[in-house]
Parts: structure tokens; C-alpha cells; sequence
């Protein structure tokens, strides 16, 4: 069983010089959610751990930031939920995209994240 938690936004897509992923479905699988229920003792309790995921369209359609990385061929969805997390999408050919993995992430992984996408934008490259 699968459950539908959005789509790439064009905007999203352009950004990332992914146009061709532009409005695919996001979804997540059982057996990803399994995955995904493997992080519990990360969020320090269930109750965060269900309210995170129980607000995964949210995080998707609202997300604080998203990050493509190319070597990974994954985006990543961060949003602060009370705890700040990332849901993590792999990005391959199909009319869908997949959740691999959700957890929550310190602050200094997203500021990392963000001052290495700046540097790149700026670096000349040869």
C-alpha cells in the first residue's frame, strides 16, 4: 500500500535542474515506512515520531528547505515540527518518487547544508 504526500513543485524542480521530475507524486510505500519506524529512538519518543509522520504532506508542501543532492540523486525535505527533521526522497526514472527515510536533524546540519549550497552557487568552476 502506498500513501500520496504530494509532488515535486516546478519551482522545486527548476531550482534543482531536475525540470524533468517537475510534478511528480511523492510517496511513501509500507515497507519505506517500515524503514522509516527504525528512527523512532532518534525522536526521542513515539508521539514525536507519529506526529511527524502523520504530517508528512505538510513537510512536502511546506518545507523549510529542500536540498538536492546530485551524488545521491535524492532531495531533501527539511522542516522544523517541534523537533527538525529531513525526509529524505530518492529520485530515479518512473512516474513516482519514493520516501526512503525521515528523521530528525540538528540545526547545524541544516545551516551546513544551506552555507554549502551558497558556496557552490558562487565557486567558477574550470
Amino acid at each position: 500500500m502506498k500513501r500520496i504526500l504530494g509532488r515535486v513543485t516546478k519551482k522545486i524542480a527548476e531550482s534543482n535542474n531536475i525540470d524533468e521530475y517537475a510534478n511528480k507524486k511523492i510517496v511513501l510505500y509500507d515497507n519505506d515506512r517500515r524503514h522509516c519506524e527504525k528512527h523512532i529512538k532518534d525522536f526521542g519518543d513515539k508521539k514525536a515520531f507519529h506526529y511527524v509522520m502523520d504530517n508528512l504532506e505538510y513537510i512536502i508542501d511546506n518545507p523549510d528547505h529542500v536540498f538536492y543532492i546530485k551524488n545521491k540523486s535524492t532531495l531533501e525535505y527539511y522542516k522544523t515540527l517541534g523537533p527538525e527533521v529531513t525526509v529524505r526522497v530518492k529520485i530515479e526514472p518512473g512516474t513516482e518518487l519514493k520516501v526512503k527515510t525521515v528523521f530528525p536533524v540538528k540545526r547545524e546540519k541544516i545551516e551546513n547544508r544551506i552555507k554549502h549550497e551558497t558556496y557552490n552557487k558562487y565557486v567558477v568552476k574550470e
